[in-house]
């Protein structure tokens, strides 16, 4: 991720997210001086991106009396953030910024610069999106003329990653043709595994989150099945933590996702 020069912030003083997908953005647009209070799962490797970023950072757990105790002069939260908090904040006079979770690239430029102007750090936000544009050209470029491979991210429990999707996005840049939309799933749906291997896709993806704690549902993805179309591979791993949230970290997706291909010989 690109570093960017700290200025003289005008903007609020004593921020609070309530969502892990403000808090990376928090994280990346000020300094940790001015953040008041983090979600808990900010500070969580297997949940966030910038968990390194997080640390000695106070959490919270949405609670209204954890954001009131901060004294906050800005609350950021999600959509489906706690509705019972943002309603206390909102009618004891607190500010609170409602961000959506962008799942397409211009959502993540419109979010980021509405979070960007609500921090009081504008140019930083713009800074920061042209890195992430530099960089998905960039990605983009070195996969131009390369066989086109049909692809599918089939994680635990048979959910896959359709259309409008952060990965569909990143798969696209990458050449890849995205399957799961053949199944008539929008961004996120569970396709059964017969369905999936009767498409026979190239490759095959799934999320890695928390691998060392084994789950009968991330057991889904060492079917032998798998294994017959892959030629006795197993399936390709991406950081899971990257594709969470739709901030400039989707540059980090695609470079990770393209690291991955090179690295399995796809490339």
């Amino acid at each position: 991720m690109i570093a960017v020069p700290a200025v003289e912030a005008e903007g609020p003083k004593r921020i609070v997210s309530m969502n892990l997908c403000t808090d990376q953005m928090l994280l990346m647009l000020v300094e940790p001086e001015r953040i008041a209070s983090i979600s808990f799962l900010a500070a969580d490797p297997a949940e966030s991106a910038l968990a390194d970023m997080a640390i000695g950072i106070p959490v919270n757990y949405g609670l209204a009396e954890e954001i009131i105790t901060a004294k906050p002069d800005l609350v950021l939260a999600g959509r489906y953030t706690t509705s019972f908090t943002k309603n206390m904040l909102r009618r004891l006079g607190y500010e609170v910024v409602e961000v959506e979770n962008p799942d397409t690239l211009a959502s993540i430029r419109d979010t980021f610069i509405q979070v960007g102007k609500a921090v009081g750090e504008s140019q930083r936000a713009a800074m920061l999106l042209a890195d992430m544009d530099r960089r998905l050209a960039a990605v983009q470029a070195k996969a131009q003329g390369r066989k086109e491979y049909s692809a599918i991210l089939y994680d635990a429990n048979g959910f896959a990653m359709g259309r409008p999707s952060l990965v569909d996005h990143v798969m696209t840049l990458l050449g890849l043709l995205n399957k799961a939309p053949d199944f008539g799933i929008d961004a996120y749906g569970q396709v059964p595994l017969e369905s999936m291997l009767a498409v026979k896709p190239d490759i095959v993806m799934h999320l890695s989150y928390r691998p060392d704690a084994p789950s009968v549902a991330s057991m889904f993805m060492q079917h032998p099945a798998l294994r017959t179309i892959l030629d006795g591979k197993t399936p390709l791993s991406v950081p899971g933590p990257l594709f969470t949230c739709g901030t400039p970290l989707i540059a980090d997706a695609a470079e990770s996702m393209a690291r991955v291909l090179r690295q399995s010989g796809v490339w």
